[in-house]
């Protein structure tokens, strides 16, 4: 993974918050329906049909930081939850296990 790609994914990590990125963890799949971000945003993207677009604005990051969370969870997926533990070990105090209200 490109020290590019690595600040890429760190903007969505950090627009998405530690909630949202352990949640995303849960992922199992690579569709839209299953993938880190469905489960990141407790799949509220089903009901969108430019599912990256949507996530764009929800979290006002450009286009390309979706994109670049989608690439690397699709191509590399291991590489990517290394990079997310290490997020989440730098932003361990914020991290929540229970359900998040309102996310």
């Amino acid at each position: 993974m490109s020290p590019q790609q690595k600040v890429l994914l760190t903007e969505g990590f950090e627009a998405l918050g530690p909630e949202r990125v352990t949640r995303g963890l849960q992922a199992s799949g690579h569709s839209w329906r299953d993938c880190f971000l469905a489960l990141a945003t407790a799949r509220q993207l089903e009901q969108y049909p430019r599912r990256e677009h949507f996530v764009s604005t929800l979290f006002d990051v450009p286009v390309r930081v979706v994109n670049a969370v989608v690439r690397a969870w699709d191509h590399d997926e291991q590489a990517f939850r290394a990079l997310v533990a290490e997020w989440l070990e730098l932003n361990r105090a914020a991290v929540t296990t229970g359900a998040v209200v309102g996310a």
